[in-house]
This record gives structure tokens, C-alpha cells and sequence, in this order.
């Protein structure tokens, strides 16, 4: 134990493999812990959101961000009508008898939040997934780190907006040339590049035509329906994968764009042009995109995660002196405090909730 034990940690539960709770004075984010009664959830990916029926059964308050309850709701589980969600837009403060809780932008997924609690004189944060410089900072004296990334050589260069673009070039050039294009992604990544696709190439002559039917999966429509409420008007009605109406597309060989969050192979897909995006598989010497030809695919680097450098960066600006990494969620931990250490001497490091600890 440590003097800041009760401020922050990072809590694991017995007897279980899923991620832990982080500890922020009284709030507990992306977990649970027995006899706690505020929690928050940063986004809603699935390592984040593993607790939330533990949550809602116990804790009196959990705060998200308006996009985030949303994006739940997309997901048939009927988890927003619950009365303890409190919604907060970034920056807003919900005050407690002895806390003020807020939710930064985190620039990862839409919806994604930092959680900065001030409580008893001392600044609290818990970073969630986090995509450095575009997202909000806030000085705090404790930070909560978290490890996707502590490898250095997994750190391939990548312009997020130009890389969407090009792939948005590179999609309309297939199915102009009457092929059907597969994109593998993940949730919320997913959504961003239908929005990107139907938005942003608005009354653009080279936009994708509305004849070229979208697919995906009903859970992935209603999300994608959920956090664009405000847009989805402009969005063509989304095929429903696996419906009849897809697998009469199929069978009419007519172009579509079909998105999946799932990275199996099917084989009725494995002729089609295919797109991978993600950070794991790219490293330093890497392109940001790469043509497989003997494959018929392509990779794109789409990273939402900060890089090695701007997470060090971000821990410089962020002016804690105690950072605790988050090792529930990653094996990177220990590589990544050993960094931070090397950096900046005069911060406190440490890991907590290592898998192989």
C-alpha cells in the first residue's frame, strides 16, 4: 500500500479475467467494486463496459457522456431506461458532497471521455482510451493511465483525416469499377467512417452514389442510427447484414460496401476487396497504408490510440506526480512505465493490475 491508495488504483476483482475498476476517490470508472456508489463510464468498446449490469444493479450514479448512453442503447440492451445514468457533456462539472466529476474529450471514439475527479484539495484523472493532441487536458496530481500502447516499434506514422480520405477514394474507385468492398473495423471506427463517407463528401460530385447499397450488422446500424441521431436523415438506409435483401445483392453480383467489426474471414466474403484498419499490425518503418495485392486487400492506419510520443507527451502536460498505468487492459504496462520513468525522473510510476503481476 502507498499514501494515495485511497485516492486512486486500479481494482480487480477476485476470481475473474475481465479488466478493473479504476479507482478515482469515490468513482469508479469502466468496472465494478462491491459497496461503491458512483461509477462512469468513458466510451463504449467492450473491455470498458464489461461491469454496467453490475453497476446498474448497485451503485446509485454512473456518468457518461450523452453519445455514449446512446451508443448502448444501440445495443438492444435496454441499459439506458435504467434512472442512474447521468449524462454530462465534456467539461461540465456534476458535483457530489465531497467531489466535482467531469468528462474531457478523449478523442478515440465518439462519445469517448478522460474522467477528472477534484476531491478533498487533490486533482484526480483516469485517461480511458485516448488520442493525443486532439483531445481535452486537464492538470491533475494523479493520473490513471491507460496502456494499449507501450511498444515503441507497434508506432507507425499516420494522418487520421488523410488516411480516411484515401480510403474513401479507394472504396469509390472499386465499386465505380463494379466490385464490392469489405471493410474490416471496430465499433465506433466504424460508424465514423460511414458518417466520413456520407457527410463529409456532401454535395461533392465525386460522392458515392446512393445506389451503392451499405451492409452491416443490425447491432452496428442502430448505434450508427443512435449516436448520429441529429444526421442520420442524410445517411442511405443501411442494408442489414445477413438479411434476405443483402444475400439477394450478393447473388445479383451488385456492388456494395459491406462494414464488419468482425475479423473472421467469411468465405462467401473472401473474393471481395477487402480493407483492414487498426494500429497493431503497423510499425515504425510501415506506411500508414498498405496494398496487398496478392491478397486483394489493403491496410489502413487508422489509429485511434495515442502514439508512444504523445502519450509521453500527454503525461507532460497533464502535470501529474503519481502516474499509475493500467495494466488490466494491456500487457504493455510495464514497457510503458519503464518509458515514462526514463523521461521524466521526477514522476512517481507505478504499475497496478498486471496480468503478470
Amino acid at each position: 500500500m502507498t499514501e494515495w491508495d485511497y485516492l486512486v488504483d486500479v481494482c480487480c476483482r477476485m476470481n475473474t479475467s475481465k479488466p478493473c475498476a479504476i479507482k478515482l476517490g469515490e468513482v469508479f470508472c469502466d468496472g465494478y467494486l462491491e459497496e461503491q456508489k458512483i461509477g462512469a463510464i468513458s466510451h463504449f468498446h467492450a473491455d470498458h463496459i464489461g461491469y454496467v449490469e453490475d453497476c446498474l444493479r448497485h451503485f446509485d450514479i454512473i456518468i457518461t457522456h450523452p453519445t455514449t448512453l446512446r451508443a448502448l442503447g444501440g445495443m438492444d440492451s435496454g441499459w439506458p431506461h435504467c434512472e442512474q445514468w447521468v449524462t454530462q457533456n465534456y467539461g461540465e462539472k456534476f458535483p457530489t458532497n465531497s467531489s466535482i466529476i467531469r468528462l474531457l474529450k478523449a478523442n478515440h471514439i465518439p462519445g469517448s471521455a478522460q474522467i477528472h475527479v477534484e476531491t478533498n484539495g487533490e486533482s484526480l484523472l483516469y485517461s480511458g482510451d485516448f488520442n493525443y493532441p486532439y483531445c481535452q487536458i486537464r492538470e491533475a496530481d494523479y493520473l490513471v493511465l491507460d496502456a494499449t500502447h507501450g511498444d515503441p516499434s507497434v508506432d507507425g506514422i499516420t494522418d487520421r483525416k488523410s488516411v480516411l480520405s484515401r480510403m474513401y477514394e479507394d472504396v469509390k474507385e472499386k465499386v465505380d469499377a463494379g466490385k464490392t468492398v469489405v471493410i474490416y473495423t471496430d465499433a465506433g471506427t466504424l460508424q465514423e467512417i460511414i458518417r466520413h463517407f456520407e457527410i463529409v463528401y456532401d454535395g461533392d460530385e465525386s460522392k458515392l452514389s446512393h445506389d451503392i447499397p451499405f451492409v452491416a450488422k443490425k447491432e452496428q446500424i442502430k448505434i450508427l442510427n443512435e449516436i448520429y441521431k441529429e444526421e442520420k436523415d442524410e445517411f442511405r438506409p443501411i442494408i442489414k447484414y445477413d438479411s434476405h435483401e443483402f444475400w439477394k445483392i450478393l447473388r445479383d453480383n451488385k456492388p456494395c460496401v459491406i462494414f464488419l467489426v468482425d475479423r473472421i474471414m467469411i468465405e462467401d466474403l473472401a473474393n471481395f476487396y477487402r480493407i483492414f484498419t487498426g494500429r497493431y499490425q503497423y510499425r515504425q518503418e510501415l506506411p500508414p497504408i498498405i496494398h496487398h495485392d496478392d491478397t486483394n486487400s489493403c491496410h489502413y492506419n487508422l489509429a485511434s490510440h495515442a502514439s508512444i510520443d504523445n502519450v509521453l507527451k500527454y503525461v507532460e502536460d497533464v502535470k501529474a506526480k503519481v502516474v499509475v498505468i493500467d495494466g488490466s487492459r494491456s500487457d504493455q504496462a510495464k514497457s510503458l512505465a519503464r518509458q515514462i520513468q526514463l523521461k521524466y525522473d521526477h514522476v512517481s510510476v507505478f504499475t497496478r493490475g498486471c496480468k503478470d503481476q
